[in-house]
Formats: C-alpha cells, sequence, structure tokens
C-alpha cells in the first residue's frame, strides 16, 4: 500500500512539473449565473502576474463540441505569441473552461484578458485570418458546427470580431 502512495504521489509530483495534461489535469467548478462551469488546468495558464483590470478586453478561444486538451493549448500559446509580437500586453489567461449545467455559450473556452481597444484590434483579427494556429487553418466563412475552435475578441458582453479554424 505504501508503495502505491508513494508512486501516486511521484507520478502528481512529475505531472506539477511538466504541466498538466488530460489525464492529470485539476478541476475547480464554481456557479456563474445560472451556470455551472468547471475550469480545467490543461496548462495554458501563462507565467503572468498583473491582475486585469475590469476594463480589460477579452479573447477567447472556444468550441462547440470538445477537442483534445493539447488542441486547446496549442491555440492558447500561439495567440499568445501573436498577441506578444503585436506589442498586446496580456493580464491573465484561464484554463479550459467547461459549461458542465447551465445555458451558458460556448461550452470550452479559454480566455485571455487583454489591453486593448476596439480600434486596436483589427490588426490581431487580420493577422489571425491569415495564420493557423495549433496547425489549423483559418476560414472566412463560419463551418458546420462551428469547427473545432474559434478565436472571438471583445470586451465586457460586446464581441468585436470571430475568426473560425478548421482541420
Amino acid at each position: 500500500m505504501r508503495i502505491l502512495f508513494v508512486t501516486t504521489l511521484a507520478c502528481a509530483l512529475v505531472a506539477a512539473a511538466l504541466g498538466c495534461d488530460k489525464d492529470t489535469g485539476t478541476v475547480q467548478t464554481q456557479r456563474i449565473g445560472g451556470c455551472t462551469i468547471e475550469t480545467i488546468d490543461i496548462g495554458t495558464a501563462l507565467n503572468i502576474s498583473e491582475q486585469a483590470p475590469d476594463d480589460a478586453a477579452w479573447i477567447r478561444v472556444s468550441s462547440v463540441e470538445p477537442a483534445e486538451y493539447d488542441v486547446y493549448k496549442d491555440a492558447v500559446h500561439d495567440l499568445a505569441r501573436a498577441l506578444e509580437l503585436r506589442g498586446v500586453e496580456i493580464y491573465s489567461c484561464t484554463g479550459l473552461r467547461q459549461v458542465a449545467e447551465g445555458p451558458c455559450w460556448p461550452p470550452y473556452s479559454i480566455e485571455l484578458r487583454i489591453k486593448m481597444n476596439e480600434s486596436a484590434s483589427a490588426p490581431v483579427r487580420k493577422y489571425l485570418q491569415t495564420t493557423p494556429l495549433a496547425q489549423h487553418v483559418p476560414t472566412t466563412e463560419r463551418p458546420e458546427g462551428y469547427g473545432p475552435f474559434f478565436v472571438t475578441c471583445g470586451s465586457g458582453s460586446s464581441d468585436w470580431w470571430t475568426v473560425w479554424y478548421r482541420k
């Protein structure tokens, strides 16, 4: 029994050091409005220490159907690099938020809080419309079923734009 405990503890420590994946991700549950949201740590958290101001814009990698965790993680890391190369300050990044219960939409998303206004977001949108994320190519039209994932940018409850991706 002691060997099993030590082995389990060692595996958990190694997973924490290397980042979480679909088998080791931790889950936090919270109620938001009429929804139960589970946030799964899949290794998308960026090393950022700033608290986002209340008026910070957001940019989300979202999907209607679940994707592999590596797809979300790679898309977020590619997106963060694109934002940083364009001088966009990133305040924070969540884990994968999954709607476990309730009408909230989209059912799967990862949100980055950023320093940007709508007019400054145009170059980011233009870049994303021509650049693959996580080895998925952008498309100007919404694919059937919303595609494997999409990127939406906005502020508060207002969406500024969406870029759709396909395999």
